[in-house]
């Protein structure tokens, strides 16, 4: 471009100085015993927890809430010096420090600590951009995909070419999907139901219909044992249901699974792992009902796990949040009860906006890169992107 060296060299000369840290609030005297009981229970956490960089990312939110900045930027260094791919370029919570010469220097240490991993290729897109689907589910027998609404009240289907067609309106909040046994299984959340319905997939009729009055429920994710079992998780009731085979209500799993999201069961059935607050995974051992979290070692980060799906001896994760998206894949120990390894499979890809879940379906893994849930308006065709497993 002609005078690009002269642009340059003006920018170089006007560029300004870098904003400086923003000057800590005084806490008054009914703060200061609170914010020191929270930063103590975080603290508490740290020292039990093999999850060290998403508690000290946690104390760094809890000092920016109360406008501490320089521990907010220590905690902040200390989980970034984990490499453990949390990223808070995007959190609003560190939005004042934004352009200090400190908090560059934490977001540089970030992107040295995430490169790009590429092994995903687009595999179809939806034209309907505005659909904000949280889940997508396929019907290997059918070969067709099946989309959610979090804005819609619907479900579309669509062909691996991407032609697509409503296949369910009338509902509220579509999130969790799932196809089983020639059916459709969704969860809907309203304001005053949350709800498993079962839908035949010929007819697009509802089946059967399980449902959990009162507000104080979010039903999420779900998964099935290969006997037809139906556990689900309910996130603002920190709970996992189960509708066992037959059964005309759903019951509670014994056990409190804070922030519960995604689930999957083991090969075996034996074994149910949801992901939760702190620890990132939670194993329940459907035997025995025993409730821990899943052990891995200190460096990994089980941080903000949406889906998560087991396969041949491992459990494949999109974690979003602020963790800087990416698909991961977890190789557990030989009795499923640990973690020992991770592979980084995508991160750092130019199309995500917005990674949630995806669905298994063969030897690949299909996954949305972009479900703009965060847009109200411009929104891109969706992106499909597939991942081979």
């Amino acid at each position: 471009m002609p005078g690009w060296r002269l642009i340059f060299a003006l920018t170089l000369i006007s560029t300004p100085a870098a904003a400086q840290l923003p000057p800590s609030i005084p806490l008054s005297d009914a703060d200061r015993p609170l914010f020191q009981a929270e930063i103590a229970r975080f603290e508490s956490l740290l020292r039990a927890s093999p999850n060290q960089a998403n508690l000290m990312y946690l104390l760094g939110q809890t000092c920016a809430a109360a406008k501490q900045w320089p521990e907010a930027l220590d905690w902040l260094r200390r989980a970034v010096d984990l490499r453990s791919g949390l990223d808070p370029s995007r959190d609003s919570a560190f939005a004042p420090l934004r352009g200090t010469r400190e908090f560059a220097s934490i977001q540089s240490a970030v992107r040295e600590a995430t490169p790009s991993v590429s092994h995903s290729h687009p595999a179809f897109v939806v034209g309907e951009g505005d659909l904000v689907p949280e889940s997508i589910a396929y019907d290997p027998r059918g070969k067709q995909f099946y989309l959610g609404s979090l804005t819609k009240g619907k479900v579309i289907r669509c062909s691996p070419a991407g032609d697509c067609a409503p296949f369910a309106q009338g509902l509220g909040t579509v999130v969790g999907l799932k196809v089983q046994n020639g059916g459709l299984w969704l969860l809907d959340n309203s304001e005053r139901e949350s709800a498993l319905i079962h839908y035949d997939l010929a007819s697009a009729r509802i089946v059967y219909k399980y449902v959990v009055t009162g507000s104080g429920h979010l039903f999420n994710d779900l998964a099935f044992s290969p006997k037809g079992d139906v556990y689900l998780t309910d996130t603002r009731a920190a709970s996992v249901w189960v509708l066992s085979r037959g059964a005309s209500h759903l019951s509670r799993l014994p056990g409190k699974f804070t922030s519960a999201n995604g689930i999957a069961l083991s090969s075996k059935a034996d074994l149910l792992f949801v992901s939760s607050f702190p620890d990132g995974i939670t194993l329940v051992d459907l035997k025995t009902h025993a409730v821990a979290p899943i052990a891995h070692p200190a460096g990994i980060c089980l941080a903000f796990i949406d889906g998560l799906y087991c396969h041949r001896g491992a459990l494949i994760a999109i974690q979003n949040g602020m963790m800087n998206p990416r698909v991961v894949r977890f190789k557990l120990s030989g009795d499923r009860r640990a973690i020992e390894q991770m592979e980084v499979r995508e991160r750092r890809n130019p199309l995500f906006d917005g990674i949630t879940t995806g669905v298994i379906a063969g030897s690949d893994f299909f996954y949305m890169a972009n479900i703009q849930d965060d847009k109200q308006t411009s929104f891109n065709p969706i992106v499909i992107l597939k991942l081979p497993l």
